[in-house]
């Protein structure tokens, strides 16, 4: 089983199949997997950072409640 990419990884990967898409001497086919990659690739990293961003908003709301019980 492959261990499972990294945020960076995929936007990397992301960024080399919009190069790949600009070229002109891309095959229909071709071009077809590699729009179809980058739209899996593009929803796995919008996953994987709304996953970020709601622990970090779960982390910023437990400090400002420990902050609130701390001032009371």
């Amino acid at each position: 089983m492959a261990k499972e990419q990294t945020f960076e990884e995929m936007m990397e990967e992301l960024e080399k199949v919009v190069g790949k898409l600009d070229e002109e001497n891309i095959s229909l086919e071709e071009s077809i997997e590699l729009y179809q990659r980058g739209i899996e690739l593009s929803s796995k990293c919008e996953t994987k950072l709304k996953a970020a961003e709601d622990k970090v908003n779960k982390l910023v709301q437990k400090e400002g409640d420990s902050d609130e019980s701390n001032h009371e």
